[in-house]
């Protein structure tokens, strides 16, 4: 895992887990380019995990698990919100501390997305209340 990569995205999601949140509608997304040259992004919400596009067939969960994204984030309780394969997957996190989501984010791009290891990413925040 980068660490940077990883401080980086605990920076762009502090808002989300702040005051500035009161309604927990803020959405943070994170958008890079895999090694293939794809657009992949990630949103992060209060709650969830959105992998779009999640180009894949099989149960995102059992995907993370077997990737190895989630190989040193033991303490992560994930629970699949809603997936569509070939599209998307939305994974919940409730409970997680931010810094463990930028890490499974991180690790996501990395070993999901298929994002090559110095990767770089655009960052927006809105406010979808």
């Amino acid at each position: 895992m980068s660490h940077d990569q990883a401080d980086a995205i605990a920076v762009a999601i502090e808002d989300l887990y702040s005051d500035k949140n009161e309604g927990g509608m803020l959405c943070c997304t994170l958008e890079a380019v895999n090694a293939d040259g794809l657009d992949v992004s990630i949103q992060v919400m209060a709650e969830t995990i959105n992998l779009a596009p999640y180009p894949y067939v099989d149960d995102p969960l059992t995907r993370l698990e077997l990737s190895g994204a989630l190989e040193t984030l033991h303490d992560l309780d994930l629970v699949l919100v809603d997936w569509d394969a070939n599209a998307f997957a939305t994974v919940g996190t409730s409970g997680s501390k931010p810094d463990m989501i930028a890490q499974l984010v991180d690790k996501t791009f990395l070993k999901v997305m298929g994002c090559s290891p110095g990767y770089t990413f655009k960052v927006s925040t809105e406010d979808l209340g």
